[in-house]
């Protein structure tokens, strides 16, 4: 089956980001970033981590396509890509629609 007319610039690899958002500092991270964007020394502050630490999980959340960064008074600040976000949504709700039909039908 052939993908839809735009899915590649629709696409994430949802694998990534769950994975991203499965580990719990990370998780943090993100409800911090929904909030406002914030610069690393202002997330190591927050957190209590160490300044590699949470630039490691920043790495992990920029690969996985759920926060970008950008220059601001000359600081670097993160901030969350909605995008990515919505696009998760969207296959979630995919998948619950497909589910909803399967379970109308008699597993036997």
């Amino acid at each position: 089956m052939s993908a839809p007319a735009g899915a590649a610039s629709r696409s994430i690899d949802t694998h990534a980001v769950l994975a991203a958002l499965a580990e719990p500092r990370r998780a943090e991270i993100v409800r911090l970033l929904e909030k406002k964007y914030r610069s690393q020394r202002g997330l190591v502050e927050e957190l209590g981590m160490s300044q590699p630490l949470v630039s490691h999980h920043l790495k992990v959340l920029r690969d996985a396509g759920l926060v970008t960064s950008t220059v601001c008074e000359r600081v670097t600040v993160y901030l969350l890509r909605p995008r990515t976000l919505a696009l998760l949504a969207e296959r979630v709700a995919g998948m619950a629609e497909h589910a909803a039909e399967i379970a109308k039908v008699k597993p036997c």
